[in-house]
């Protein structure tokens, strides 16, 4: 089925509070098959967003929809890569295990799940450690590992939540290596960073949020200094590279 330019989510007025706090208030926006990014500081509702639009949780108020349903309808279209600091990093778990769980919730494990997990790992370039316990493999490998399960089924839509903390450089290459693959093939991607400059060239719109929705746009229209400002407070500073982009110069705390 095909979606139209600006379909595949549609979140219109979105709102959620947790024991009557505001988390977030009246977020619009709609993408097609684009890589957008979410931005704000810490504790301004980027997470809680990333949950609604997975159809873990449901917004207060306004709508979503997700491939033209409501989101808990189409996880199996989603590819999740959860927070670093959400994982379970010493669970007795082979690497191949995680790759898998990111599949198939059955008991029952086949041959073409198998195959799916292991061509996961070899895109990430990590084939060779898929029996090794996850647990033991370095900070960025676990990365590979857990972007390997988001997009061992083949989804549609690719959710990352911070995935370049605390990775390494090969690691954060490889990673983007595979998602440039999977963008050209036509999947979309959302993406919580705290640092956009790694990906900026790739990204097509960013949402910058502090509980309410700040700017919405193509990365030149949103990162600018005045704009920054209202999100983050105090001065941000501006570099425009050499092929045009703008980056915003933000300091190092995230969540």
């Amino acid at each position: 089925m095909h979606y139209g330019e600006d379909s595949l989510i549609e979140a219109q007025n979105i709102s959620f509070s947790y024991n009557g706090n505001v988390a977030l208030r009246n977020v619009t926006f709609s993408i097609g098959n684009e890589f957008m990014v979410i931005m704000g500081p810490n504790g301004s509702g980027k997470t809680t967003l990333v949950k609604i639009i997975m159809g873990l949780l449901k917004p207060h108020g306004g709508t979503i929809k997700v491939f033209g349903k409501s989101p808990e309808k189409v996880r199996d279209k989603i590819g999740y890569m959860p927070q670093k600091e959400n994982i379970a990093r010493h669970f007795p778990i082979r690497a191949i295990d995680v790759v898998l769980m990111g599949i198939s919730s059955k008991k029952f494990i086949g041959k073409e799940e198998i195959k799916k997990a292991r061509d996961a790992l070899r895109e990430v370039g990590l084939e060779h450690v898929w029996n090794k316990p996850f647990g033991r493999l370095s900070g960025g490998q676990q990365q590979r590992i857990m972007f390997a399960r988001a997009i061992a089924k083949e989804p549609s839509l690719i959710i990352m939540d911070e995935p370049f903390n605390g990775v390494d450089l090969p690691s954060r290459e490889k990673i983007m290596n595979a998602l440039r693959r999977r963008m050209r093939a036509g999947t979309a991607v959302v993406a919580v960073l705290h640092n956009i400059n790694p990906v900026l060239h790739y990204v097509n719109k960013v949402l910058l949020l502090n509980k309410e929705m700040i700017a919405f746009g193509k990365p030149n229209e949103v990162l600018t200094e005045s704009i920054l400002q209202k999100a983050y407070g105090g001065s941000v500073s501006v570099v425009v590279c050499e092929e045009g982009y703008w980056h915003p110069l933000i300091g190092d705390t995230h969540g």
